[in-house]
């Protein structure tokens, strides 16, 4: 944990550079090209790249945006931030402004790590024009963009989990998607055998996704993040792990992120998948082997208790480091506007922030599972908030993985994250 916070710290040595007190500077008012940082465009027909064209198209020379795309992988992408936060602070970026990323898109359990070091620009509407109106969001948003009372971004692309299934092969057995891990386990023991498939596959490398994946099967046996030593918790843990022992979970998932499962189900290596739902686009291309043969459904629950998905999703927020902070929250403005939301939703597969899209008819025409996309996204539940978050999901990584690779740890390891999430939340 000593080398996390280090990190920590020297985030904020580089806030430092530009602006420590968490007020905001008017001579950062400025217009000018900017910055915009993101993961890497893994969007069908590069979507996001789209937008940022189009906004160079419409905007004069002055306002230009450079996109600079980062790993795909969360922890890859967030260590990338970490890293170049490291070499301004010793001094190895050069001229600090020209090394800032005006608008950075940061994952939803960001927020109150990354404000609490310095590095956000507070978007408080009392204070800003930034476009943002809490009620025109869906509130389970809203709620990952503030810390400490304040709001440091603008909700941008929500995210929530999904069961992908082959439709066909259940159909030609006469079963209905399971709607409980019950009806999973046994579906994926007794018919992907039959067909040369594989069980269920979801995210289980050792990486902030398979904390995604555990809370969700917690969540699902009654369990709470804050409690991860309750018998339901432990249920929910020992479900997966169970799974991985008996084989309808292969053991290789213990190595997937979201692109390894991605890659088996759309090859029809898969019966059940759990993924994000830009995955669907990719799964209808023409020319993908699954196209007319795979369904999407909530993720299923424990007897009559509904699945829980984890929110996940991506914030738009702006740097203390920016100068030219009228025209980052200019480019928010845009991005998080109907059209451009629009745009992700149906060409990309990213589920809107914005409530109102899912309204309207001509969407839910175009996008079928826009029903079952926005159930799942209002009923998900945020992971824990905390400063030191990077320090939270590494200890809950790995214990989480050795208790998959071994049922018989499952109370062990659990009794001991229990005590080190109590420590860390605690802010001690």
């Amino acid at each position: 944990m000593t080398r996390v916070r280090t990190a920590l710290a020297v985030v904020a040595v580089v806030v430092a550079a530009g602006c420590a007190e968490p007020r905001h500077d008017p001579e950062s008012d400025g217009t000018g090209p900017i910055t915009f940082v993101d993961s890497s465009d893994s969007s069908a027909g590069q979507r996001i790249a789209d937008l940022v064209e189009q906004w160079n198209a419409r905007s004069s020379s002055r306002e230009q945006v450079t996109f600079v795309r980062m790993p795909t992988a969360t922890d890859a992408y967030r260590a990338q931030l970490t890293s170049r936060a490291q070499d301004l602070a010793a001094g190895r970026g050069g001229q600090y402004q020209s090394q800032c990323y005006d608008v950075v898109t940061l994952d939803v359990v960001w927020t109150a790590e990354f404000a609490d070091a310095g590095f956000l620009e507070p978007l408080d509407p009392a204070e800003f024009d930034a476009g943002f109106d809490g009620d025109r969001f869906l509130p389970s948003a809203v709620e990952s963009v503030r810390a400490g009372g304040r709001t440091w971004a603008v909700p941008w692309r929500a995210d929530a989990g999904l069961l992908y299934y082959r439709a066909d092969v259940l159909a030609r057995e006469g079963l209905e998607p399971p709607r409980t891990w019950e009806e999973l386990a046994a579906q994926a023991r007794a018919v992907a055998p039959k067909h040369g498939l594989a069980g269920y596959v979801g995210q289980f490398q050792q990486f902030e996704g398979l904390v995604v994946n555990a809370l969700e099967a917690v969540w699902a046996h009654g369990g709470d993040a804050r409690d991860l030593a309750s018998p339901q918790a432990k249920a929910g843990v020992r479900m997966l792990a169970e799974g991985v022992e008996q084989g309808w979970i292969p053991r290789e998932a213990l190595d997937y992120s979201e692109q390894e499962g991605l890659r088996e189900f759309r090859e029809g290596r898969v019966l059940f998948m759990r993924n994000w739902p830009y995955t669907r686009q990719l799964f209808a291309a023409p020319d993908s082997p699954v196209r007319d043969g795979f369904a999407v459904t909530a993720l299923p629950g424990v007897d009559a208790r509904p699945g829980v998905s984890a929110l996940g999703g991506w914030n738009l927020a702006v740097s203390r480091c920016s100068t030219r902070q009228a025209t980052a929250r200019a480019f928010i403005r845009f991005l998080t506007s109907e059209a451009s939301q629009r745009e992700l939703a149906e060409q990309a597969g990213f589920p809107p922030t914005l409530r109102s899209l899912y309204q309207e008819p001509e969407l839910n025409a175009r996008l079928p599972h826009l029903g079952v996309l926005r159930a799942s996204v209002e009923n998900a539940r945020n992971r824990p908030q905390s400063k030191r978050y990077d320090e939270l999901t590494g200890v809950m990584q790995r214990a989480l993985h050795n208790a998959l690779r071994n049922p018989r740890s499952v109370d062990a390891e659990l009794d001991r994250l229990a005590a080190d999430v109590e420590d860390v939340l605690s802010e001690r």
